[in-house]
């Protein structure tokens, strides 16, 4: 009580309201940061947000956007509100005569390291002048790539050689190697590359590609290949590793087929690659012929077996009647004759029903003929005694 003198009551007084109203401040500004932030999550919560997508597969969702954009507002808030507790504990404590000196650290703690960072910041421009450069130009190529790949679609522009219907698959391509590049370019750029953490994740992500990748790899390379090569495109009835359906997606990995009984089937393009591939449509599909045989015995005429499977081939709805059906005399066996009949399709998709009414109008047209389809067969008794047929 020696120390106290009344004449500096007035100073005391002075600096605790000062410190009063700078308590108030501080409550008021963390309001106004809290009103703010709600206010702005409000707003951009409103923005009509779409799904993020990459060569057609979602990435993000409208609710995962909604959920980082909340995430990164609270967390925004949390910052701004620490930092402005901060400084105006700085403040408060530079008013009062007995904390001066530690106001005064406070400062130096956080200038200080802030002091470092705006001397790297200042030597890492040139670096991220080159990134942000090689982004936008990345930009305006791929830009430019999809408005020649849209235009491509449309009609608009032609190159010899070149087909629209892989316009897509080439701009996709075109984009990610655009993508690679960019990577490429700005990697040596980015803060800590050189050093030995960098390296090691970047040579662990390489040999994990290496190992894990090689069956996607050689999947989507195989799609790049049967897109070039026009076996077929989505709508065409194929058979593929003898599976039979409608191409229903072509995927960048595997494409989708619809079978007949409508099973949905994925078959991967390394698999589709490697094997024959039959289409029943696309540019021929009005040629598609549907065949069919039968062996009926040398004592009835052929001409007369060919006018009755023609026959049949006419009463047969899903054929072609504007084509005339044929028979061919396929084979000249021991006892009967094997006959084939071709005929044309209407339609690719209508093929199992087809050959089901075909067959059974063969069945009738024969039997309104009062002629049975089968192939006898001649045995001879070893001693030549007589003879049995077997049908």
């Amino acid at each position: 009580m020696d120390n106290f003198n009344l004449d500096d009551i007035p100073s005391y007084l002075f600096d605790a309201a000062i410190t009063l109203i700078l308590l108030l401040l501080i409550i008021l500004g963390l309001v106004l940061v809290d009103y703010l932030a709600k206010r702005l999550k409000k707003r951009l919560l409103m923005l009509h947000l779409k799904s993020l997508k990459i060569f057609n597969l979602e990435i993000i969702n409208k609710g995962k956007q909604e959920l980082i954009i909340t995430s990164v507002i609270n967390v925004l808030q949390f910052f701004v509100s620490i930092s402005f507790l901060y400084f105006s504990l700085v403040v408060i404590l530079s008013q009062i005569p007995a904390t001066v000196d530690i106001s005064k650290q406070l400062v130096y703690l956080i200038f200080t390291p802030l002091q470092l960072f705006f001397s790297g910041f200042l030597s890492y421009l040139p670096d991220l002048f080159k990134i942000i450069v090689s982004i936008y130009i990345a930009q305006y190529l791929i830009g430019a790539v999809k408005y020649i790949t849209n235009g491509v679609i449309k009609g608009n522009f032609h190159f010899p050689g070149f087909e629209p219907r892989t316009a897509r698959r080439t701009g996709e391509i075109t984009t990610f190697l655009l993508y690679v590049l960019t990577i490429i370019i700005i990697f040596p750029s980015l803060p800590g590359y050189e050093s030995l953490a960098f390296k090691g994740i970047a040579t662990f992500l390489g040999a994990l590609i290496t190992i894990g990748g090689s069956s996607v790899i050689a999947n989507y390379m195989a799609g790049i290949v049967i897109t070039y090569m026009h076996a077929f495109d989505k709508g065409d009835w194929v058979e593929i590793d003898g599976i039979t359906g409608k191409v229903i997606a072509m995927g960048a990995f595997a494409i989708r087929i619809q079978s007949y009984k409508k099973e949905t089937i994925n078959i991967p393009n390394s698999k589709v690659l490697g094997s024959a591939i039959r289409n029943y449509s696309g540019k021929n599909k009005q040629d598609m012929i549907v065949y069919t045989e039968v062996s009926i015995s040398y004592d009835v005429p052929w001409k007369k077996v060919n006018d009755l499977l023609i026959e049949s081939a006419h009463r047969t709805d899903l054929l072609d009647k504007e084509k005339a059906p044929f028979v061919h005399q396929k084979k000249l066996d021991d006892f009967y004759i094997v006959y084939e009949l071709n005929a044309y399709l209407k339609e690719a998709g209508s093929k199992p029903k087809a050959y089901s009414t075909l067959h059974a109008h063969i069945l009738d047209v024969f039997n309104e003929a009062g002629i049975e389809i089968m192939s006898p067969h001649y045995r001879a008794e070893r001693d030549g005694s007589g003879s049995t047929i077997t049908k």
